[in-house]
């Protein structure tokens, strides 16, 4: 579905291209619609442009970018819909899924009762084609069919929680065993999911129309500047034909600054299409990576006298600076040799920062899967599996704790070493808990299992607060872009203007 590269914009010029597109979406294409939505467009940025008084060159080439990205708008219009549809359609069945196979307890029967629940569209086609595998197909390899025929439609709705939903389903056909218990808990982790989505989408919804109010401001404002520069010139010349709309230099500033906004629109449209089923890491796997080794590997002493005889000669090259009389200079320097010797220690705080923030995404899937594996396997026998989907930034951990439970499985440390570099108190009650469960058995399971599974909401609760701080701050950056490019415009025309007004005022008094 995902449509990238200029190439790819350039194809969306010709309306049939487009139609294609958009009915890949599953909707029907207006012709009428997007003529008049061209034309709207097109009315509304030229008279922009005729506000700022842009000359026909520069207008032209306005008007151009804006029918060059207008497809791309129209597509990602039809894109949101489909996104909000196909998150709708994947949490009604996986909640459905789960209800029809606690009354029937086989996974192509619930199938089958799901597939009657939804009308003709994307996600009964999926069910379908899942079923007529599981019933009629053979093999491809040596995972079976149910899990090949369920494959089909984890490969259309790339979801975490469908992975999830379907691994417990085929673990309780296989082994059998009471799946109430997990069920309920998978219907109250499907619901915050749903919760969290919906809420994503409210808050970036939100952030699109202050983004655009921002837009519409900053434009209101640099015209109205303009106009007033214009006004304080024309007090201090009798020539009809000066306007401060002509300079070459207004010219260019005012295009560029309306295709600055034209852009930040389109980067504020292309956040409301992303995959409302994708959790996304924080970070990029690769600096997650670097910077797990980076506080692994840190040595606090060893760091710092490595950096003590760079940091040394900064420092002493300021004193010489200072000493000769060039006291600025000296200052720099001797702030540079503060940041070499302190940088080890920023470096760390940061990768610290970052790792955790990471941590606190990826340990309540990792706890919850475990939570499901235990209801039918010790506690050495989950974490061994949990290990095989983990998300990246807990591979090394994982398979030290399996390697330390293979030396010494009894011993609490085996377990509260896990993570220990890293702030997370939830994190080690958890371990507690897991290795209390090693130890005494499915006694009282439930109770233990209800602890823990408090203790994973918990965690959870706190990887949605780190997370809507890291969207919040994206958010007031792109609320921002529109305000550094109304900055700059105005400190280019106030420039421009200011000389134009020093040249009349020196011609005055030459006269």
């Amino acid at each position: 579905m995902k449509r990238e590269g200029l190439w790819e914009k350039l194809r969306l010029l010709n309306p049939k291209n487009l139609q294609r597109e958009v009915h890949v979406y599953g909707y029907r294409f207006s012709w009428r619609t997007h003529l008049m939505a061209v034309i709207a467009a097109l009315v509304g940025i030229g008279g922009i442009g005729m506000v700022f008084q842009l000359k026909p060159l520069f207008l032209a080439g306005v008007l151009l970018t804006v029918l060059f990205v207008f497809p791309v708008l129209i597509l990602d219009m039809y894109k949101k819909m489909y996104e909000q549809k196909r998150f709708g359609d994947a949490c009604a069945y996986m909640e459905q899924l789960l209800y029809a196979f606690q009354k029937t307890g086989k996974i192509v029967s619930a199938l089958k009762e799901v597939r009657g629940i939804f009308g003709e569209g994307q996600i009964r086609l999926c069910v379908e084609e899942a079923i007529a595998h599981m019933e009629y197909g053979h093999p491809v390899g040596e995972q079976g069919v149910l899990r090949e025929g369920l494959q089909k439609i984890e490969r259309y709705y790339a979801c975490d929680k469908l992975a999830t939903v379907h691994e417990l389903l085929l673990n309780a056909e296989e082994y059998g065993g009471d799946v109430e218990a997990s069920v309920t808990l998978v219907l109250e982790d499907i619901e915050r999911f749903k919760k969290r989505g919906y809420q994503l989408q409210a808050e970036k919804r939100k952030s699109h129309t202050d983004n655009v109010i921002s837009i519409v401001v900053a434009v209101l404002l640099c015209a109205a500047a303009l106009y007033l520069l214009n006004e304080m010139q024309e007090m201090f010349t009798s020539e009809a034909d000066v306007s401060v709309f002509t300079v070459p230099v207004i010219q260019i500033s005012s295009m560029v600054f309306l295709l600055l906004l034209l852009a930040f629109y389109v980067k504020s449209v292309r956040s409301l299409t992303a995959d409302w089923l994708e959790e996304k890491p924080l970070y990029d796997t690769a600096y997650i990576r670097h910077s797990y080794e980076l506080v692994m590997g840190y040595e606090k002493k060893a760091q710092q006298y490595r950096r003590l005889i760079p940091a040394g000669i900064v420092t002493m090259t300021a004193f010489v600076f200072w000493t000769v009389g060039w006291r600025i200079t000296g200052i720099l320097l001797l702030v540079t040799g503060l940041l070499v010797a302190m940088q080890p220690r920023i470096s760390y705080r940061i990768a610290e920062r970052d790792v955790t923030a990471e941590l606190y995404q990826a340990l309540p899937r990792w706890l919850f899967e475990m939570v499901l594996l235990l209801q039918n396997n010790n506690v050495q026998m989950a974490i061994t599996k949990s290990a095989q989907h983990a998300p990246a930034v807990l591979g090394s951990e994982l398979a030290e704790l399996c390697a330390r439970m293979d030396e010494r499985p009894d011993q609490l440390q085996t377990y509260t070493d896990f993570c220990k570099k890293f702030d997370l108190p939830e994190m080690l009650s958890c371990m507690k808990m897991l290795h209390a469960f090693s130890e005494n058995g499915t006694g009282d399971i439930d109770v233990q299992m209800n602890h823990l599974i408090e203790r994973v909401v918990l965690m959870q609760e706190r990887a949605d607060v780190l997370r809507s701080e890291e969207r919040a701050f994206r958010m007031k950056l792109i609320f921002a872009y529109p305000v550094l490019a109304a900055t700059g415009k105005l400190l280019a025309d106030l420039t421009v203007g200011m000389a134009l007004m020093m040249q009349v005022l020196g011609g005055m008094g030459g006269a």
